[in-house]
């Protein structure tokens, strides 16, 4: 009877068991299935004019017929969310500084910094603006795609991560386009790495190692070759740590560079103009960018969307094609105040002393109580260095910021409706010259045979006095901002002689060296080697610039090497390393500066370059050296300071027996042999890029939740690295390189075949991780392939797949 009562026991516990797995399966296939996007039969959407139809092609991008814009852009906010809602919600929720409402206390500090940029405050006056502006044509555009939004969230499935948060999202409304708009444009603004380290090293070190240092754009290009004192605490350290905080945390790709160029029709192949555009930007889990095609009877625009934007960013219509690059221009500049010794809620304003304004915000954390935060602003801006809940606060000289994007007149969200209505090339510089911040660079191409080139958004207009890298004085008035120069004045080319154009991020083509605009440029590699591959007298095709996009030769490089092989000493080595290491220096001589995974060349530049700049610049940066070796800024100046050995950046502060470039190379060559060989072993032959590099897609929940981590991508080879055209970005100081930029698309358009354009997507329309559309381009991507972007309405119309979008009645 026991023995039976026991069994009896065990098949109830292996029942129960079983019942559990097989609910927790059903409630998990459940989960997926409720979050399945709709891309055939019908569905019904409240406030259409009339019946829409949506042809979904066999990568997931649906091409919507309306008979009105207001029916298209409804539609398109309900698809864009049934794809790619959590992405939305994470990039308003960044600028907005409300991630904490979903992650909890661990966010906080990274809201805490968004609020004090501003972005919130100007997001509802940006939304009151528009209500005032509700009977313009965009503005009402911007509605009808929110209301598709929300209307997603009301009828639609919940997407996974809101599950696994055991939460929902909220609706959207106008401010969130500027809390978009305002994450976007803040992750442009290098100035807020630049000026952060330029005053450190200003108030810390001697003149000359402030003028040896490249924040902006070099005097002198560094050369290129072919194959075969008293100290002062930085007012600005607070910032630098949130920012590295921000980084860390943030859950979205941040916008890095770009690459884009045309030619005109006499240097095309085919007669036609040609168009390139491959934007640099955070990768991440979804990709960046949304296709969709529209059609209707006052426009059709192919674009490429970011999430909760309505607008396409990137475009080709019947007439016309653009794309974008960061225009690196300086619209970000922070002052010192001078506080009132005895009231320092005060600060001087010229002639008087004038009261800071206070904001005071709630920001809600998950699991805890609500946090009132207090900011501070003066006429210039917010004051960026508060340090929170710490008396020093009221004690530090304020910092305050002055950022073009947070001008009450700021709505770039015209420019771009205007983008995809342009007939010409005139109503598209009409269109341009609306557009506020962040400063870009778009590149132009027509079927009338025009190419052009405009900076667009708003370029200060400052006093002689002012150094846009240097803190500017708060108090004078003689820095202070007048105003911006006319659209007129910005800086562009139309229709060169050359025949062809470009941006990598480099200042506009300017014979004086004086006029070229003030920015915060990337290094100068990919733009020569761009000019380079462009002044070619031999005709351009798509196969041409797709062996552009994917290239990964670095000519400065290769110069470094070959003036540094001669000063190699391996007798800095072991004995037993010696060999080994002049198979190693005899391959370096060997490299043709390209980084393809099977190099063995890369590997060890990249190593060499990586100890010389820490040999160069960690002494006298400190703990501020980690932050700046993956600046911009780093690399510009050890490009440049490499060509001069009487730099006092050479001398080491830590080590004066190694003062000096030679001993500097010497012991950088030394430290990187050593290392790779304890890394990869003694065959240097064995030190491929392959098993240096690696991309992998992560996704915000991954260090969130128990299963975020299984959204991830597995990581996979890739061609390429830093500077190089298929720009491949990863940060220093670690063992291998994980890539975490680059090519967020790739973009090639025949103006002459606009039904022929070639694109890729790093990983797919859909953010739904059980989507057959979640990464089925990423293999064509990581093999340097492209696919046809549908453009051609016989064949679209010829789709299996069909959604019809029916009007209904408003419930909600």
């Amino acid at each position: 009877m026991v023995i039976k009562g026991r069994q009896s026991t065990k098949i109830k516990l292996l029942a129960a068991l079983s019942l559990l797995a097989i609910v927790l399966i059903a409630g998990w296939n459940w989960v997926q299935h409720t979050a399945e996007a709709r891309r055939s039969g019908q569905l019904n959407l409240t406030g259409l004019k009339a019946p829409v139809n949506v042809f979904y092609d066999a990568w997931g991008v649906p091409h919507i017929d309306a008979s009105n814009d207001l029916d298209a852009y409804r539609t398109l906010g309900y698809l864009h969310a049934q794809d790619r809602l959590f992405q939305m919600d994470m990039l308003r929720r960044i600028g907005a500084g409300r991630l904490s409402e979903l992650f909890g206390q661990d966010s906080f500090n990274t809201d805490r910094f968004f609020r004090t940029l501003g972005i919130s405050r100007y997001a509802r006056q940006y939304a009151e603006r528009l209500q005032e502006q509700s009977d313009k044509p965009h503005v009402q555009l911007i509605k009808a795609y929110q209301d598709g939004i929300n209307q997603y969230i009301d009828q639609g499935g919940r997407p996974v991560e809101y599950r696994l948060l055991m939460t929902r999202p909220d609706y959207f409304s106008t401010a969130d386009i500027a809390h978009i708009m305002g994450y976007m444009a803040y992750s442009f603004a290098e100035a807020f790495k630049t000026d952060a380290l330029v005053d450190h090293v200003r108030g810390t070190l001697s003149p000359r190692h402030m003028q040896d240092l490249v924040p902006g754009w070099p005097d002198n290009l560094p050369p290129r070759a072919q194959p075969h004192s008293p100290s002062q605490t930085s007012l600005l350290t607070p910032l630098l740590e949130q920012l590295a905080e921000v980084e860390r945390s943030v859950p979205a790709g941040q916008f890095m560079g770009s690459n884009a160029w045309a030619v005109s029709a006499e240097r095309s192949r085919n007669g036609a103009p040609l168009l390139a555009n491959d934007p640099h930007i955070g990768f991440s889990v979804p990709a960046v960018w949304y296709e969709a095609h529209i059609r209707t009877p006052e426009h059709e625009v192919y674009g490429h969307f970011l999430a909760g934007l309505p607008f396409a960013l990137l475009g080709q219509t019947r007439q016309h094609a653009w794309g974008l690059t960061m225009l690196m221009n300086d619209e970000i500049d922070f002052y010192r105040e001078r506080a009132n010794p005895d009231n320092p809620e005060q600060v001087w304003a010229v002639d008087r002393w004038q009261r800071l304004r206070v904001h005071e915000e709630v920001i809600k954390i998950r699991g805890q109580e609500d946090r009132l935060v207090r900011m501070r602003s003066s006429r210039h801006g917010p004051i960026i260095n508060d340090l929170p809940g710490e008396l020093e606060s009221l004690e530090r000289q304020p910092v305050s910021l002055f950022w073009t994007f947070l001008d009450p007149e700021n709505d770039s969200a015209e420019a771009f409706y205007g983008f995809a209505r342009a007939n010409n090339m005139q109503e598209f510089e009409a269109a341009a010259a609306l557009h506020w911040s962040p400063g870009l660079n778009v590149v132009y191409a027509d079927v009338e045979g025009n190419i052009g080139m405009w900076a667009i958004g708003r370029l200060k207009r400052w006093p002689a006095s002012s150094n846009g890298f240097a803190l500017l004085n708060g108090g004078s008035g003689r820095d202070d901002f007048l105003g911006y120069q006319p659209f007129s004045a910005n800086p562009r080319v139309i229709n060169p002689r050359e025949g062809y154009l470009f941006s990598a991020n480099n200042p506009y083509p300017n014979s004086n060296p004086r006029r070229i605009l003030p920015g915060y440029y990337a290094p100068s590699e990919r733009a020569e080697r761009l000019a380079e591959l462009l002044n070619s007298d031999e005709p351009f095709d798509l196969a041409r610039f797709k062996a552009m996009q994917l290239d990964t030769q670095r000519p400065q490089a290769l110069a470094m090497v070959r003036d540094a092989l001669p000063l190699f000493n391996e007798h800095l080595l072991r004995t037993d390393l010696r060999a080994p290491a002049e198979r190693a220096m005899a391959i370096l001589g060997e490299w043709d500066g390209n980084f393809q995974r099977s190099s063995v060349g890369a590997t060890i530049f990249q190593r060499w370059q990586e100890k010389l700049m820490e040999a160069l610049f960690a002494d006298e940066l400190g703990p501020r050296y980690e932050f700046f070796r993956n600046t911009y800024m780093a690399e510009k100046s050890l490009n440049s300071l490499y060509w001069k050995p009487a730099s006092p950046w050479w001398d080491n502060r830590l080590q004066p027996t190694l003062d000096g470039r030679q001993a500097a190379i010497e012991h950088a060559w030394a430290r990187t042999f050593e290392s790779l060989v304890e890394q990869f072993g003694i065959d240097p032959n064995d030190w491929t890029w392959d098993r240096m590099i690696s991309l992998q897609h992560i996704h915000p929940l991954a260090d969130k939740t128990w299963f975020g981590s299984r959204f991830n991508t597995d990581p996979v080879i890739v061609d390429g690295g830093r500077e190089t055209l298929n720009n491949m970005a990863f940060d220093l100081g670690g063992s291998s390189y994980r890539v975490k930029a680059g090519p967020s698309t790739r973009r090639m358009i025949d103006l002459g075949d606009l039904n022929g354009t070639l694109g890729i997507n790093p990983l797919g329309q859909s953010g739904n991780p059980f989507d057959r559309h979640y990464d089925n381009q990423a293999e064509l991507f990581n093999a340097g392939r492209y696919r046809t972007q549908l453009f051609d309405w016989l064949a679209i119309q010829a789709l299996p797949d069909r959604l019809e979008v029916r009007p209904a009645r408003r419930q909600r």
